[in-house]
């Protein structure tokens, strides 16, 4: 009985043994990844931001530390579909008139153009194209906004200007506007308060 139990006990001991030799090849410090594991968890993330048409924010994921137009190696072709994915939605938002939403898009395509010449040229639009509807919002919005500051709509109107601001914060015109017409606000709101 003793030499069964004396074996019974080896055996288990040789066989803990073999658990931790196979442990030891495979375990690795808590929180060390290799290169190859984050660059397929970076293209899981990436296909599910795409596949959600969450075009910005895989670019910016795709960029990491890199600047805009610099995707990560190995995910050129994700970041062209991100790139053209704007550009598609900044188009229909453009035929659903909303001037504002597809400025925005055109800007981040600018934005986020690729740098690389392989790149760019799988791009549906070029930079000027892109530029030009960018342009095309702004006038859009810019008559929008001059026909309500006619109409005696001036907080319309500064809506309508602080839209191009948000696409395209260099547009002098419209920032000219809305100080214009928030003077002429607060001028009308203060009347207004010394007759009551």
């Amino acid at each position: 009985m003793r030499r069964a139990t004396g074996l019974g006990v080896l055996l288990l001991a040789l066989a803990g043994l073999a658990g931790c030799a196979t442990r030891e090849k495979t375990v690795k410090p808590s929180g060390e990844i290799t290169a190859e594991q984050r660059q397929k968890i970076l293209h899981r993330k990436v296909a599910s931001l795409l596949e959600k048409k969450s075009y910005r924010r895989a670019i910016e994921l795709m960029c990491g530390e890199n600047q805009p137009g610099y995707p990560v190696a190995g995910l050129g072709r994700e970041y062209v579909t991100a790139v053209n994915g704007l550009i598609a939605t900044g188009e229909e938002s453009l035929s659903r008139g909303e001037c504002g939403a597809a400025g925005l898009s055109f800007r981040w395509a600018l934005d986020a153009y690729p740098a690389e010449p392989s790149l760019r040229e799988k791009v549906v639009r070029d930079p000027k194209q892109v530029r030009g509807m960018m342009d095309g919002c702004s006038n859009s919005l810019m008559e929008q906004g001059l026909l309500e500051y006619r109409r005696g709509s001036l907080e319309s109107a500064i809506r309508k200007w602080k839209e191009i601001v948000a696409f395209d914060p260099g547009n002098k015109e419209a920032k000219k506007s809305i100080e214009t017409a928030t003077a002429q606000l607060r001028t009308l709101q203060n009347m207004e308060k010394s007759r009551q």
